[in-house]
C-alpha cells in the first residue's frame, strides 16, 4: 500500500476515534476472540480500523504511530478498557 493512501485513511479515521467508536470496535474484536496474552493488540486494532487485514507490519507500525495519541485519549474515557503502551 502506498503511504500516501495510508496517510489519507489515517486522516479520515482520526476524527472517528472517539470513546464510543473505540469501545464498539474493540468489543467486536473481543467477540471474535482475544489475542495471545489477552485483550486486543494494537496491530490487530489498526488493521481492523483501517479495514485491511493484509497490511504489512511496517505499515501497521507507521499507522499506529500516527493513531496512538487518539487511541490513548479514547481509552482514557472508557473505564472498562485500558491501553498499554509497550517499549
Amino acid at each position: 500500500m502506498a503511504y500516501i493512501e495510508l496517510r489519507r485513511q489515517i486522516e479520515e479515521l482520526q476524527p472517528r476515534v472517539t470513546p464510543a467508536f473505540v469501545e464498539e470496535e474493540v468489543g467486536a474484536l473481543l467477540r471474535q476472540g482475544e489475542d495471545v496474552g489477552g485483550g486486543i493488540n494494537a496491530i490487530r486494532l489498526v488493521k481492523h480500523l483501517l479495514g485491511n487485514p493484509q497490511l504489512r507490519d511496517v505499515e501497521v507500525t507507521w499507522a499506529y504511530d500516527r493513531l496512538k495519541r487518539a487511541f490513548r485519549a479514547a481509552f482514557e474515557q472508557i473505564p472498562s478498557l485500558y491501553f498499554f503502551e509497550g517499549d
